[in-house]
């Protein structure tokens, strides 16, 4: 079978491509590809072990069966201009210019919300003793948006809240620049709090998104966890 792999962050850097098509077995499974790519492509052999593997834009584990035909995403791990989606309860997306917050203020409020929290990560100047000058976010967009969906969903089943807006920013940023922004209302401010945490600790652990320091010394490395 034939199968096309895509790289991203630091495996991108590492291969200097972002794509491969390679030939398997019939029965290949997920863990028959990652030794595959841990034979052709020696530059990945320190990343492969805490890398991950997404089948057609969905999580899967080393047992998974691949098809011919499949695209595979290799997913390192994650740090943590698309259009925005949205329904009546939820908005989440990823974007290529600066994340208007007056925007995600704008959908929250409901009559029944007591509180609105809000979460802002922020570009900061300093990072492991360096002064910082720029980062770059790089993201498997499709999935990346799709996980953004369920980490609203997971909320709004978790805890009693109202609405839920999450956005993050891809490409390069500048210092003091907002990264991402959660912003979620609830008749109660526990829920909300709760809930927003809950948010930014999801993202940073399931959604395909590689974080990039740039240095004032000219250096510039993947942020790993």
């Amino acid at each position: 079978m034939r199968v096309q792999v895509r790289f991203f962050g630091p495996a991108r850097d590492l291969l200097g491509d972002d794509c491969a098509a390679l030939t398997l077995p019939d029965d290949a499974t997920v863990a028959t590809l990652r030794e595959t790519l841990s034979v052709l492509f020696p530059p990945l052999k320190m990343l492969l072990p805490r890398c991950r593997f997404a089948v057609n834009d969905e999580y899967a584990d080393e047992t998974t069966p691949l098809r011919d035909g499949d695209e595979v995403a290799l997913i390192p791990p994650v740090s943590g201009g698309t259009v925005l989606t949205h329904d009546e309860t939820c908005l989440t997306g990823l974007v290529d210019h600066p994340i208007d917050l007056n925007e995600l203020l704008a959908f929250v409020p409901t009559p029944e919300a007591g509180a609105i929290v809000t979460f802002l990560g922020i570009v900061r100047r300093h990072s492991k003793g360096k002064e910082v000058t720029a980062l770059t976010y790089d993201a498997y967009l499709p999935m990346a948006e799709r996980e953004l969906r369920r980490i609203a969903e997971e909320v709004r089943e978790r805890w009693q809240v109202s609405k839920v807006a999450i956005v993050h920013r891809v490409g390069t940023l500048s210092v003091g620049e907002i990264s991402v922004a959660i912003v979620v209302s609830a008749p109660h401010r526990g829920d909300a709090f709760a809930a927003a945490r809950h948010i930014i600790e999801r993202l940073k652990e399931i959604v395909p998104i590689w974080k990039r320091e740039h240095f004032t010394d000219g250096s510039a490395e993947w942020v790993m966890p």
